[in-house]
């Protein structure tokens, strides 16, 4: 069952990169999953390793993207539910 719902999960990102920045991904399996609660609700995030494997990102239905380094995360802000992510990506406990 989880294998199904992985895979939809992969189907919706490559499909919401394609229609949000016209790029084809090329998706790998999952790096983490990570829980966060808010005063009002709960958000669970699953991320994939991905790669763009045909386009270059464009601004479809966003004011700002950009690519940065871990050493650039502190530089920028964050939702609460991001926090265990960029601990990861630091190379934090």
């Amino acid at each position: 069952m989880i294998d199904f719902f992985h895979e939809l999960m992969e189907q919706a990102l490559i499909r919401e990169c394609r229609e949000e920045l016209a790029v084809t991904l090329s998706v790998g399996g999952v790096f983490m999953e990570a829980d966060h609660d808010y005063p009002d609700l709960n958000v669970h995030l699953t991320l994939f390793n991905a790669a763009i494997s045909g386009g270059t990102p464009q601004m479809l239905e966003h004011n700002d993207i950009r690519w940065i380094t871990v050493e650039e995360i502190p530089q920028y802000e964050f939702c609460p539910a991001d926090e265990t992510i960029l601990k990861k990506l630091r190379g934090e406990s």
